[in-house]
C-alpha cells in the first residue's frame, strides 16, 4: 500500500509546480471498546453490554506546506484511513469504515496560547455487517486549539457528518458542538477531559413501545439484535445528546502512546424517550 500510494504521488508531483511532502503511513491504531447500552435503548429488556476490537490504518497522500515563518505555519493535506471493527458480543454491530478527508491547518506562533485553527472536510464509506447500516457519511468540522503553556492545551470546536444508509432508518444528520482540555503533570503522562453536545437524529433498537411508534421518523426490523422474530426495531428520532469524557494518555516510547479513555452519554429524544450510554476505550496508537 505504501507503493501504491508513492507511485501516485510521484505521478502528481511533476504536475503541481508547488513543494509537496512525500505520501506515507502514518499510523496504527489498535482498540478495545466496552459498550453498555449499543442499542441505545430506554429499558433494560432492550439493553445489552458487548465489547468490540477495532483496528485502524491511517495515511497522509498529500502535504502541501503553504506558509512557514517565525510567526506562521499553514498548510493543506489530504490523508485516509481503513478501519475494522470487530463486535464480540453482536456479530451484526460489526463494521468496515475507508475515509479520505482533507484538511486545512494554520497557526499563529507568536500569538498568545499559540492558536492553531483547522478546518476539515470528509467522506467515510461504511461497510456494515448488517446491509441496512451501509451507507455513506460526509462531514465537515472547524475547531481551533490553544496552548497557553507546554502543560496545557484546550480545543474547541464543531461538526456536522449526514449519512445516507441503505434504509431510511438509518439516514442521520447530526452537528456536534464540543470542548477538550489536556493537562500533562509530568513528562509521558497527560489528563484528559472533555464535553460534547449532540443534536439530530439518532438511531435507537428497542421493543417498540406506544411513545417509539408516535413519534419514530421511521421504524424497520433490526437484524443486528434478532429483527422482527425477537421484536427489536431500529427507529429514527430527533434527539439531543450530552457527552462527558474523561481519560489519561501515557507516552511508552517516542512512537507508542496508550490511551484510557470514559464517556458517559447522556441523551433525551422526542416523546420523553431517553437512554444512557457509558463506553470504556482502551488504544494502543503506532506512529509509524
Amino acid at each position: 500500500m505504501r507503493h501504491l500510494l508513492t507511485t501516485a504521488l510521484a505521478v502528481v508531483l511533476p504536475l503541481s509546480g508547488v513543494n509537496l511532502l512525500a505520501a506515507e503511513l502514518t499510523g496504527i491504531d489498535l482498540k478495545f471498546i466496552n459498550d453498555s447500552n449499543p442499542a441505545k435503548a430506554e429499558f433494560d429488556r432492550d439493553i445489552e453490554e458487548t465489547s468490540s476490537f477495532l483496528g485502524r490504518l491511517t495515511g497522509n497522500l498529500l502535504a502541501v506546506p503553504l506558509q512557514e515563518n517565525e510567526a506562521t505555519s499553514s498548510g493543506f493535506s489530504i490523508n485516509g484511513s481503513a478501519s475494522y471493527e470487530h463486535n464480540v458480543d453482536i456479530e451484526g454491530l460489526g463494521e468496515s469504515r475507508y475515509r479520505l478527508g482533507a484538511d486545512w491547518f494554520r497557526e499563529s506562533k507568536k500569538s498568545s496560547g499559540r492558536p492553531f485553527m483547522r478546518l476539515g472536510v470528509g467522506a467515510s464509506y461504511i461497510d456494515s455487517e448488517t446491509e441496512r447500516r451501509d451507507g455513506v457519511m460526509v462531514d465537515a468540522s472547524a475547531s481551533i486549539n490553544f496552548q497557553p503553556t507546554d502543560f496545557f492545551d484546550t480545543t474547541l470546536g464543531v461538526q456536522l457528518a449526514s449519512t445516507d444508509a441503505e434504509t431510511e432508518v438509518f439516514d442521520t444528520t447530526k452537528a456536534t458542538v464540543f470542548a477538550t482540555a489536556n493537562f500533562s503533570p509530568m513528562p509521558r503522562l497527560v489528563l484528559r477531559t472533555g464535553f460534547r453536545f449532540v443534536t439530530g437524529n439518532e438511531v435507537s433498537t428497542a421493543t417498540p413501545t406506544l411513545a417509539i411508534v408516535n413519534n419514530a421518523e421511521f421504524i424497520e426490523p433490526d437484524e443486528a439484535f434478532g429483527g422482527a422474530e425477537a421484536q427489536r426495531f431500529a427507529y429514527l428520532i430527533d434527539a439531543d445528546s450530552a457527552i462527558i469524557e474523561a481519560g489519561l494518555g501515557y507516552g511508552i516510547s517516542g512512537t507508542v502512546t496508550a490511551n484510557l479513555l470514559y464517556r458517559y452519554v447522556s441523551t433525551e429524544a422526542d416523546g420523553d424517550i431517553s437512554y444512557d450510554r457509558s463506553l470504556i476505550e482502551f488504544t494502543l496508537g503506532i506512529d509509524l
